[in-house]
């Protein structure tokens, strides 16, 4: 559906401000290579690991699934003002540019106001992957703490890639082969109604966490 006329000078005000230099392609390279790399790095340092180390992954993705939910309700969609800049990123741009009308960005331009800014994987890695990577490794052993930066930046590529596919046409070829991603793209989408948006579907990857505070709401059509 095409955007209405609201929503399409929001968009070219806000295409407006972007740099000239910025590339999309080069955004989700960055993200992608630093992301892989870590993982890879991560993933070479383990050792004859055993099954209950592998419960790691398990905590990492749950911690993630919580924390998305948390920040993406309470700092996305609550002004708190030491978070005054990505509740302005996100109320302020991600959800005026789009509605759930109009869920499709138009060029790879427009990837900046989908995907997070480019240096917060690095943040991510930095004050969330080998912190607790540390206390793992200290508590359980080596391989605990790199199954947690292991975990914690695969958790974060998944919001990454599945937020991604969101905003591409519901018939795009990876809503229709991979099971289960209409589904989660029409939650995201039901999210993106203003009335919505500060009450249900906060979950970005699985949800879970929605599920257990009450907050999931399916769609009524499909």
């Amino acid at each position: 559906m095409l955007p209405t006329d609201r929503v399409a000078r929001f968009r070219e005000r806000y295409r407006a401000g972007i740099s000239p230099r910025y590339s999309g392609p080069l955004h989700a390279l960055w993200v992608a290579a630093v992301g892989v790399s870590a993982m890879l790095f991560a993933a070479s340092r383990l050792h004859e690991v055993q099954a209950l180390e592998w419960l790691v992954l398990l905590l990492a993705l749950l911690t993630g699934n919580v924390g998305e939910y948390l920040i993406h309700r309470r700092l996305g969609h609550r002004l708190w003002k030491p978070a005054r800049l990505f509740h302005q990123r996100h109320t302020g741009d991600h959800h005026h540019f789009f509605t759930a009308d109009a869920m499709c960005w138009d060029s790879p331009r427009d990837w900046r106001v989908v995907l997070f800014p480019g240096w917060l994987i690095v943040v991510v890695l930095a004050l969330v992957a080998a912190p607790g990577g540390w206390l793992l490794a200290w508590l359980a052993g080596d391989n605990a703490g790199w199954l947690w930066v292991l975990g914690v930046t695969a958790t974060y590529l998944l919001y990454e890639t599945l937020h991604f596919s969101y905003h591409l046409p519901e018939d795009h070829v990876v809503h229709r082969r991979l099971p289960g991603l209409r589904r989660l793209r029409a939650l995201h989408q039901l999210h993106h109604r203003p009335e919505e948006m500060t009450r249900t579907n906060f979950n970005l990857t699985f949800p879970l966490t929605d599920w257990l505070a009450g907050t999931l709401k399916e769609p009524t059509s499909r």
